[in-house]
């Protein structure tokens, strides 16, 4: 069965095109749009660090699908854009539950970040560049990736 995804957008309009393509990038891969009212398999934030008000809404965010997420481990939160990608510690922090965290210039990787993420014993990704390699369900990163897992 598809999983489904959502994708939510916070910033300029550079978020939005970005946006469009996770979107196609999670079509492509076999998800589906969630259907209206239904909770997502897949919640991914693209978001800004130029735009008044995208890390309050961020946070808010996260913060209200920590429960549903506790409920539901399966399910993959993903945050994205140039405020992941300059924010990172600080998302990890107040969200330790967040599954990829990624930049705007590994857009194209979400697909395969998510694979890896749901592979690697619920560990967070955080993606620098755009290299990972899937060894026997381990994660061998290049030096430009870095893997932390919850203690």
């Amino acid at each position: 069965m598809a999983r489904t995804y959502l994708v939510e957008t916070y910033g300029c309009q550079m978020n939005v095109h970005d946006s469009e393509r996770i979107a196609g990038l999670l079509d492509e891969a076999g998800h589906i749009p969630v259907k209206a009212g239904e909770q997502a398999d897949i919640v991914v934030f693209n978001t800004c660090a130029v735009r008044e008000n995208a890390d309050n809404k961020l946070y808010g965010n996260l913060s209200f699908l920590a429960p549903i997420k506790k409920a539901n481990p399966a399910m993959q939160i993903a945050v994205g854009g140039c405020l992941a990608q300059k924010d990172q510690s600080t998302i990890l922090q107040k969200a330790p539950y967040v599954d990829v965290v990624f930049g705007t210039h590994n857009v194209g990787s979400l697909p395969i970040l998510l694979t890896l993420s749901s592979l690697s014993i619920r560990g967070t990704i955080l993606c620098r560049k755009q290299k990972a390699i899937l060894l026997r369900k381990t994660l061998l990163c290049t030096l430009a990736m870095r893997v932390r897992f919850p203690v």
